[in-house]
């Protein structure tokens, strides 16, 4: 099974048939920000703005059928994305809660839909057409942000039950977090996707734009205190560094002085973070009370999964009502929680052959290589936060996998002038 492919053509700036994708645009805007309409609805709990969408875009992909086949961008990938989703719909056999299985079945399904949705609306999108929404996206998720840290109104979060004492509101105005998506690390998390791609484009496209939108990625993504999502990132940018010296490719000057420009960049957004927020708690950040928490959440998840090594309880069930179970803090360890060990083994390999995909494209196209560092640091993530489990997150991932997608076929549809600098 093969996709259908064009002549190769050169991105000259200018897209042939360009046309406004308001659609998209409202759909990335509501992923941005996913406000909540409903908070009670039987079934699956709470509805967002971002949810309407999906529902409508689910529409109009069905009507498509009738005239021809669902682009899925690369058969290969979209089947490693479909095979969580199908587990997940099968464990409703044997699952503890079969409510909680149910909604997270939805979930897989809308981040399937969001998906096939920006694979349709960018086919044919030359690769600087593509950056353009990534660099639009990656903007539109910190407004929202400094909106809430700078204390406006209507960006309070929207997290309900929290007294305005706790820790965890707090949280939310000591580090860059998102009224919308949660606390720091979900933020971080979700912009991390595209700090790779968009500082890359901007350097071997000497593209300002996405260069200045990937500093401020950048910059948000530290300003967020999240350490894992930082390390992750860090994880990648050294093996994309050890692997450019094994193929005998040297950095020059010219990038050594960008990544010290970013180093610098980062640092002072920290102080400028520190300089506005006072009670910022960067101490806390270098404490390992957390680690030891998430150490014991491994401790108790390991114990449930020897009691169900088999099948495990459920996508998304909490097992025997434990309610932190739901979410260990490590994606790989949950799988095997929700699927037993068998299955739960799968769905990793799954999630880490993604990356292995986009790693196997790179001599067609240089920017499929970024794209599988840039899930090296998602798959590092996913090691140390629940970040997959999350239910908006989830469909984020899948929403970013298909914008990441778009960009990579668009690169080998629009080849770039034979360049070294078209390389990493």
């Amino acid at each position: 099974m093969t996709t259908a492919r064009a002549p190769a053509r050169h991105d000259t700036g200018v897209e042939p048939g360009a046309r406004p994708r308001v659609l998209l645009m409202l759909v990335l805007i509501a992923a941005a920000m996913p406000m909540r309409l409903a908070s009670s609805v039987p079934g699956i709990n709470s509805v967002s703005v971002l949810d309407i969408l999906l529902g409508v875009v689910a529409i109009t992909l069905f009507v498509d059928l009738a005239f021809r086949p669902p682009d899925v961008g690369y058969p290969k990938l979209f089947a490693l994305l479909c095979i969580p989703a199908v587990i997940c719909g099968m464990s409703m056999l044997w699952t503890q809660d079969r409510g909680a299985t149910f909604r997270a079945t939805l979930v897989y399904a809308e981040g399937i839909v969001a998906y096939l949705f920006v694979v349709r609306e960018l086919s044919g999108a030359s690769p600087g057409r593509v950056m353009t929404y990534i660099r639009r996206y990656s903007c539109l998720l910190v407004v929202p942000a400094v909106l809430l840290l700078l204390r406006v109104p209507g960006f309070g979060p929207e997290e309900t039950g929290l007294p305005p004492d706790s820790d965890r509101y707090l949280s939310y105005y000591t580090r860059l977090s998102h009224p919308a998506l949660g606390p720091s690390n979900n933020l971080a998390t979700v912009l991390a996707f595209f700090v790779p791609l968009l500082l890359y484009w901007g350097h071997v496209r000497h593209d300002r734009r996405c260069t200045l939108a990937g500093c401020v990625t950048l910059v948000a993504v530290v300003c967020t205190l999240s350490r894992g999502v930082i390390l992750g990132l860090v994880t990648a940018a050294v093996l994309a560094g050890l692997g450019g010296l094994l193929r005998r490719q040297h950095a020059g000057g010219r990038v050594a002085g960008k990544v010290l420009a970013a180093v610098a960049l980062a640092a002072a957004g920290v102080a400028l973070l520190y300089r506005l927020v006072p009670d910022t708690l960067l101490a806390s950040r270098f404490s390992l009370v957390n680690v030891f928490i998430r150490s014991q959440f491994a401790v108790d998840a390991i114990e449930k999964i020897a009691d169900r090594p088999v099948l495990g309880y459920g996508g998304g069930a909490a097992p025997e009502g434990m309610w932190f179970l739901a979410r260990v803090h490590n994606t790989y360890l949950q799988q095997m929680v929700y699927f037993g060990v068998p299955l739960g083994l799968f769905v990793s390999a799954v999630l880490i052959g993604t990356a292995v995909f986009f790693f196997s494209r790179w001599r067609t196209s240089a920017v499929a290589r970024v794209v599988g560092f840039t899930l090296v640091a998602q798959l590092f993530v996913f090691a140390v936060e629940s970040s997959f489990e999350g239910t908006v997150l989830r469909v984020l991932f899948y929403l970013s996998i298909g914008l990441a997608t778009t960009l990579v076929r668009a690169s080998e549809e629009f080849p770039p002038a034979l360049s070294s600098r078209g390389r990493i």
